[in-house]
C-alpha cells in the first residue's frame, strides 16, 4: 500500500511537471514576451480543464477550400485515443519489442562465437551507431522505389496516403537504433556475466557455452536490460515523431501540430508520460529495483566546508601537477584520430570565415556559351559547384564550410552546460539535500525518460525560433541564448541524479570515509577525493550528450526549426530563411529532396553528421575502454590475490600431521 501510495504522488509530480512545461512556450510568445501573469493564468486554465471532462478534447485544424479558411474542429479525446494515438503506440511498441528480439539473437550468436565474427559484429556496430536515424529511412524508402521501378513490384507501403495506415515500414526504421543500443548493451552484459562465479561452476558440470549463456545469464541480463532501458526507450520516442513525419502518419505529432495550446500539448504529453510510467512502475516492483541512496555520513557529521590549511596545500604546485597529469585523457592514441579530425573541420571552417567572411554564391541560372540557359536551380554536382546547389541557387559545398564551425560551437557549449551545471546541481544533491529532497530529483528525472526529449525542445522553442511577420522581437544573440539554455536545462534533473549517484558511490570508499572522520573539508573531499574519480566519467557524459545534441539538431532540421531561428514571408509560403547558416537547417528540405530525386542536396550534410557523431562516439568508447581496462586489472589483482591465498593454504595442509590433516579436509 505504502508503494501504490508513493508511486501515485509520483504520477501527480509527473503530470505537476508536463503542465508547467506545457505553458513555457506562452513565455517566449511574440508580443507577450516573459509575460508571467499570462503564463500562471494559463497555468491555472489547464488545471481546471484536467478536473473538467466537458474539456477533455482537442482542436484539429481543417482547411475549408470553399471559404478559402480555416476552421478549428474540436476532436475529442476518445476519438484521439481510437486513432492516431493507437496507431503510434502500435508502431512504438511492436518496434522496440522487435529490436529487443533481433538485439537478442545477435548479442548471443556474438557472445557464443569467437575470433572474427565478434570483432565484425563490434565494428559494424560501432558504424551504425554514428549513423543518425533519418538516414535508415530515406535508405528504406530509396531501397522500395528502385525495387517498384526495376521489377514493377512495390513490396511495402512506405507512405501513408489518403487515411492509409502503413506498418511494415515504420516499424522496421524505427527499430534499428534500438536494436544496435540493445545489443551493444546485451554483449556487455553477457560479457559482464560470463565473469561470475557460478559460470565457471556451469563450465565444469560440461555444460556449452550456449547453454550457460541462455539458460543462465539470460534472467540476470534482462533484469539489467529492463532497468536501462529507459535511455532507449526515450530516445526511440524522440524518433517515433521524425518517423511520423517523413511517412506522412497522421499521429501524435501530427495532433500537436494542429493543436499547439498549453492544454492541447498537456492531454498529448500525458497520453505519452502515463502507459511508460505504469510499466516501469509495476515492472521494478516485480523485479525489486532497489535505490541509490548516497552514504548518511554526511547526514550525521558537520563537515565544514573548507579549512584553510586544506585550501592552501590544494594550490601547491606539487599538487597542481599530478592533477594535470588526471586532466590528460587525450594522451592516447585511440583520441588523436577523431580529435584532429574534429579540430580539421572546425579549423577549415574558421578559415573560411576570416578569409571570405562567409560568403555563400547563390546561382539561379547556369548559361551556355551561346547565352542559353541551361540549368535552373537546383542545379546538381558539376566541376564549378562540388556539391551542387539548392532549391534557391545557394552552394551547398559552402553553406557546409559556414556551417560546421557553429553546428559544432553551439554542440560543445550545450553539452558543457549540462555536465557543469549537471555536476554542480549533483554537489548539491549529494551535500546539501535531505532524502525526501533526492527522492523528488529522482522521480523527475524517471517521469523525464518516459517523455521524447526532441518533443519537448520542440514545443519549447517554436514560438523563440519562428515568425511568420518576417520581423523578430528578440536579436539573434538573445534567440540563439534562449536555445541553447533550453536544450541545456531540459535534462538538468536527468544528469543531476546521474551525476549525484556517480558521487554517492564514490563517496563509499572508505579511504573517503576516513578523510571526513580526519577533519576533512568539503572543498577538499571534492577536490582530492571525488574529481580524480569522477573525471573521466564526466568527459564520457560530455560526450554522450554531444552525440546526443547533434542528434537533436537532426530532428529539429527536419521539423524546421534552426539553430538561430528562420523566416517566413507571406509572399513566399513554404520558404524559410534561416537566420545563419548551419548544418541542420540545411536537412530541413529532407521530405521534397526524396519526392524529387535530388539527393545531392541532403547526402552532405547527413554525412558531416555522421562524421562528428562517428568522432564523439570513438572519443567515448577510448574513455570507456581505460576505464575497463583500469577495471580489468583490478580484477586480475584480486584473482591473483586469492590464487596465492589458497596455494598458502595448500602447503599448510600439505606440511600437517597425517592424523589431523583428515581432520582439516572434513571441516
Amino acid at each position: 500500500m505504502k508503494n501504490l501510495i508513493l508511486s501515485i504522488q509520483k504520477y501527480i509530480l509527473g503530470v505537476f511537471g508536463i503542465i508547467l512545461l506545457s505553458c513555457v512556450p506562452i513565455l517566449f510568445t511574440q508580443g507577450s514576451l516573459f509575460n508571467f501573469k499570462l503564463f500562471f493564468k494559463e497555468f491555472i486554465s489547464v488545471c481546471t480543464a484536467l478536473i473538467t471532462p466537458s474539456e477533455w478534447h482537442l482542436n484539429y485544424k481543417s482547411f475549408n477550400l470553399s471559404l478559402t479558411t480555416i476552421e478549428t474542429i474540436p476532436f475529442s479525446l476518445s476519438s484521439y485515443f481510437e486513432g492516431p494515438y493507437l496507431y503510434s503506440m502500435t508502431i512504438l511498441v511492436l518496434a522496440l519489442l522487435f529490436s529487443l528480439f533481433v538485439s537478442f539473437l545477435f548479442a548471443v550468436m556474438t557472445a557464443s562465437s569467437k575470433g572474427n565474427f565478434k570483432k565484425l559484429m563490434s565494428r559494424v556496430s560501432e558504424l551504425l551507431t554514428a549513423i543518425p536515424d533519418i538516414t535508415y529511412i530515406y535508405i528504406f524508402q530509396i531501397a522500395v522505389v528502385q525495387v517498384y521501378l526495376i521489377t514493377g513490384y512495390r513490396f511495402l507501403s512506405f507512405y501513408s496516403l489518403g487515411g492509409e495506415k502503413v506498418y511494415a515500414a515504420p516499424i522496421l526504421c524505427l527499430a534499428v537504433v534500438p536494436t544496435i543500443l540493445f545489443f551493444k548493451l546485451f554483449v556487455v552484459l553477457f560479457a559482464d556475466e560470463m565473469e561470475q562465479p557460478y559460470v565457471d561452476l556451469a563450465k565444469s558440470k560440461g555444460l556449452s557455452k550456449m547453454q550457460i549463456l541462455i539458460k543462465h545469464c539470460t534472467s540476470n541480463v534482462l533484469k539489467s536490460i529492463f532497468h536501462q532501458s529507459k535511455s532507449i526507450v526515450w530516445l526511440t520516442l524522440s524518433s517515433l515523431l521524425i518517423i511520423e513525419y517523413l511517412f506522412g502518419i497522421q499521429g501524435i505529432l501530427y495532433y500537436l501540430r494542429n493543436d499547439f495550446s498549453p492544454q492541447g500539448i498537456t492531454f498529448i504529453l500525458i497520453s505519452i508520460f502515463t502507459p511508460f510510467y505504469i510499466f516501469y512502475q509495476i515492472g521494478e516492483r516485480m523485479v525489486n529495483k532497489g535505490e541509490t541512496e548516497r552514504n548518511v555520513l554526511f547526514e550525521k557529521m558537520h563537515v565544514p566546508l573548507f579549512d584553510k590549511e586544506q585550501w592552501k596545500s590544494i594550490f601547491l604546485m606539487k599538487s597542481i601537477k599530478s592533477f594535470k597529469v588526471k586532466l590528460n585523457p587525450f594522451n592516447n592514441f585511440i583520441f588523436k584520430i577523431p580529435l584532429f579530425i574534429l579540430l580539421s573541420l572546425l579549423a577549415i571552417s574558421f578559415g573560411y570565415f576570416f578569409f571570405y567572411d562567409d560568403h555563400i554564391e547563390q546561382i539561379n541560372f547556369v548559361y551556355n556559351e551561346a547565352g542559353k540557359i541551361v540549368s535552373r536551380a537546383p542545379h546538381p554536382p558539376s566541376s564549378s559547384m562540388i556539391f551542387g546547389t539548392d532549391p534557391y541557387g545557394y552552394s551547398i559545398f559552402q553553406q557546409l564550410l559556414v556551417g560546421i564551425n557553429y553546428t559544432i560551437l553551439v554542440t560543445l557549449i550545450i553539452a558543457t552546460i549540462r555536465v557543469v551545471i549537471g555536476y554542480i546541481f549533483g554537489v548539491i544533491y549529494v551535500f546539501f539535500l535531505n532524502r525526501k529532497g533526492r527522492k523528488i530529483i529522482n522521480s523527475i528525472a524517471d517521469g523525464m525518460h518516459f517523455l521524447p526529449l526532441t518533443l519537448l525542445v520542440f514545443i519549447l522553442l517554436v514560438p523563440v525560433l519562428t515568425t511568420s511577420t518576417g520581423a523578430w522581437e528578440t536579436t539573434l544573440g538573445e534567440r540563439l541564448f534562449i536555445q541553447i539554455m533550453i536544450m541545456s536545462l531540459i535534462v538538468l534533473p536527468v544528469t543531476t541524479s546521474l551525476i549525484g549517484n556517480e558521487m554517492n558511490d564514490a563517496l563509499k570508499k572508505e579511504y573517503v570515509q576516513s578523510s571526513v572522520v580526519m577533519g576533512g573539508s568539503l572543498i577538499w573531499i571534492i577536490i582530492k577525493h571525488l574529481n580524480p574519480q569522477l573525471w573521466n566519467k564526466l568527459i564520457l557524459y560530455w560526450t554522450q550528450h554531444v552525440v546526443q545534441v547533434l542528434q537533436m539538431f537532426v530532428h529539429l532540421g527536419i521539423l524546421s526549426l534552426f539553430v538561430g531561428g528562420a523566416r517566413s514571408y507571406p509572399d513566399s509560403p513554404g520558404r524559410l530563411v534561416p537566420e545563419i547558416y548551419e548544418l541542420s537547417g540545411m536537412i530541413s528540405i529532407s521530405r521534397e529532396v526524396f519526392t524529387t530525386k535530388q539527393y545531392w542536396m541532403i547526402i552532405p550534410p547527413i554525412l558531416v553528421f555522421m562524421l562528428l557523431i562517428y568522432c564523439f562516439n570513438k572519443l567515448a568508447e577510448g574513455i570507456a575502454t581505460k576505464d575497463s581496462k583500469k577495471i580489468l586489472k583490478k580484477k586480475q589483482k584480486r584473482k591473483s590475490l586469492m590464487v596465492n591465498e589458497k596455494s598458502e593454504n595448500l602447503t599448510e595442509k600439505a606440511t600437517l600431521p597425517h592424523d589431523f590433516s583428515r581432520v582439516y579436509n572434513r571441516l
